[in-house]
């Protein structure tokens, strides 16, 4: 006579683990279709922070110049401006901004790194202060 139990118990663990894992193997396999496990196509920012005194927001190159938008700190500026050899702009043409408002930066795009100056002076305050970025060549593309 054959015991049958031993192999229903053997069938029903082995059962149990099987879908166990069938169930994982397929959540995996669904997380790998929908992207999770690929890095995606993220960009850097050209400059973290920008200017040493200003937040980076968002920067986009419409194929001859490189747009950077920079969120100013808490304290409002005066004299706002651009200095870079080949010609830069502030978008705009604001001369002033408000604390925590954002700014965009018009960098012409070349073959090489782009040194930048931003020159202003904070509400309240009479010194002129300069902050230098220097953009790679690789957002020019």
């Amino acid at each position: 006579m054959i015991d049958t139990r031993k192999g229903q118990v053997s069938l029903e663990y082995l059962m149990t683990y099987g879908i166990a894992i069938a169930i994982v193997v397929i959540a995996i396999a669904a997380l790998y279709s929908m992207g999770v496990f690929s890095p995606g196509t993220t960009t850097t920012p050209p400059c973290t922070p920008c200017f040493n005194d200003f937040a980076y927001n968002a920067h986009t190159y419409n194929g001859t110049h490189l747009l950077l938008e920079v969120k100013n700190g808490p304290s409002g500026i005066n004299t706002l401006n651009c200095t870079l050899p080949t010609g830069c702009i502030i978008v705009g043409g604001a001369t002033t901004v408000d604390p925590n408002a954002v700014f965009t930066v018009s960098v012409p795009g070349v073959e090489e790194a782009v040194d930048t100056t931003l020159s202003f002076e904070k509400d309240g305050s009479e010194l002129p202060l300069e902050r230098d970025q220097t953009i790679a060549e690789g957002y020019f593309k």
